[in-house]
């Protein structure tokens, strides 16, 4: 799948679901959850056990309805591996100029970490198609907001503070997507095999940046 395509399913979605310390036999079935709530992109972060597997096993058995990435990518050996092992899109918290090379070599989507103006247009300077806003929930909205004036145009994704409390508001604010843990895939839902409790979440926050969005303005009628 290229990077255009990838990047036109996030921005659809509106929401990056992020597995971290999920257990490799519960990727599946809360992948599953996720889908059924509309989530359509989801980030195995390189921090947790059998990451490598749970991306395998993801895009076995969801690779043709669910983007499957990987998240936490901090050096040019993890990107790699996460590559190796199928990840379509793949997400860092820092912009790392190697990493990103790394990616773009082998024609994926690299969504690196940016927190500043001066990141912001460093990686836009290396031909960064996306940028994740971290750590989005100390900045806030504003920020988002006001980057916007003088860096408008910009596909920005806030992540790390995100819940259902500001969903809506960042993406009235122009974020091209949010990405959601913990206040999305609960740890101890997943324990307990509740996974009708992702599958209402993952709708809540769905709906919620779908309420956000700005709506195109209406054509002119005759």
């Amino acid at each position: 799948m290229d990077k255009g395509t990838v990047m036109e399913a996030v921005r659809t979605t509106g929401i990056i679901a992020i597995l971290r310390g999920v257990p490799v036999d519960a990727v599946v079935p809360a992948a599953e959850a996720l889908y059924a709530g509309g989530i359509r992109a989801l980030e195995v972060t390189g921090n947790t056990p059998g990451c490598l597997e749970s991306i395998r096993r993801l895009r076995a058995n969801l690779g043709r309805r669910m983007l499957i990435g990987a998240g936490t990518v901090v050096n040019l050996a993890m990107a790699q591996l996460v590559l190796d092992a199928g990840a379509q899109f793949v997400l860092a918290p820092d912009l790392n100029p190697a990493v990103v090379a790394a990616v773009h070599e082998q024609r994926k989507l690299i969504i690196p970490g940016v927190a500043t103006p001066s990141e912001i247009l460093q990686a836009c300077r290396l031909g960064v198609d996306m940028l994740k806003l971290f750590p989005a929930g100390a900045l806030g909205v504003r920020y988002l907001k006001e980057l916007g004036g003088p860096l408008d145009g910009l596909r920005i994704i806030p992540v790390g503070g995100v819940d259902l409390g500001n969903t809506k508001a960042f993406a009235e604010a122009g974020a091209a997507a949010v990405g959601v843990g913990g206040a999305l895939v609960d740890s101890s839902a997943v324990a307990s095999g509740q996974y009708e409790v992702l599958t209402e979440r993952a709708a809540a926050f769905a709906a919620a940046f779908r309420e956000g969005r700005p709506q195109p303005a209406a054509s002119p009628s005759c």
